[in-house]
């Protein structure tokens, strides 16, 4: 049987954050795009470059804005803004890769221990800075609440790890300069860029990855496309 196939996969989204970004919007949706479903979404942000000249800041500013998360029982706690992960194995992988990632000289900043609390499998909102490109957390989806951050020169560096990963699903830039926004469009290899604002695509977009991340797509005229097969017919009267 020949049977067409769309497949949506995992996803290793990068976030690039320039000198000259607004540092309160990149933190704003860089910490909503990591914590949303508890960082269980393919398309959210898993791993920051940043350029050095505003690494500092960036590092502090995330770190405050992922502590400060409320989070915990739903069910109890309507006003909570992160929920538990979805079980005994997400919660052990998580964790599992955050050891991993500072036995090979990762930084903790804040987080990283599996939450005390009971009614569910919570990981503390994580941020992790010293990171490489060799590393697992900044190769491997984590499917979790917790933020690796590498510190780059400019926005080639940063084009050229956010391309060294198997996944290509969606990536996000923060700039005010729009060449440079030009730049990351044309060489960023993902199927979706998202500039100065969280990964969150539009049903009127088309989401799709590239490499490891899928086959085809969803959502917009490209997505019902992939839904149809194309009849051309040549007719000589």
């Amino acid at each position: 049987n020949i049977t067409k196939l769309n497949l949506e996969l995992g996803g290793k989204a990068p976030a690039i954050v320039l000198a000259d970004a607004d540092l309160d919007l990149a933190v704003r949706a860089i910490r909503d795009s990591r914590i949303i479903n508890s960082g269980q979404v393919c398309n959210c942000a898993e791993r920051v470059y940043v350029e050095r000249k505003v690494a500092d800041q960036f590092i502090e500013r995330i770190a405050a804005a992922m502590s400060a998360t409320r989070y915990g029982d739903p069910i109890a706690q309507p006003d909570v803004e992160m929920g538990p992960l979805i079980n005994r194995q997400g919660l052990d992988s998580v964790n599992r890769k955050v050891r991993n990632a500072l036995s090979q000289g990762a930084s903790l900043i804040s987080g990283g221990q599996i939450a005390d609390l009971p009614n569910g499998f919570h990981f503390q909102p994580t941020v992790l800075a010293g990171c490489r490109a060799d590393m697992e957390i900044m190769r491997e989806e984590i499917f979790g609440p917790v933020l690796p951050i590498q510190i780059v020169d400019d926005l080639d560096e940063a084009i050229a790890m956010a391309n060294d990963c198997e996944y290509g699903l969606t990536s996000s830039i923060y700039t005010r300069d729009l060449s440079k926004t030009m730049q990351a469009m044309r060489e960023l290899d993902f199927g979706e860029t998202y500039v100065n604002r969280e990964n969150f695509e539009a049903m009127q977009g088309f989401h799709a990855g590239v490499r490891k991340s899928g086959i085809g797509g969803a959502d917009g005229k490209h997505g019902l496309y992939e839904y149809t097969h194309t009849h051309a017919v040549y007719l000589q009267g």
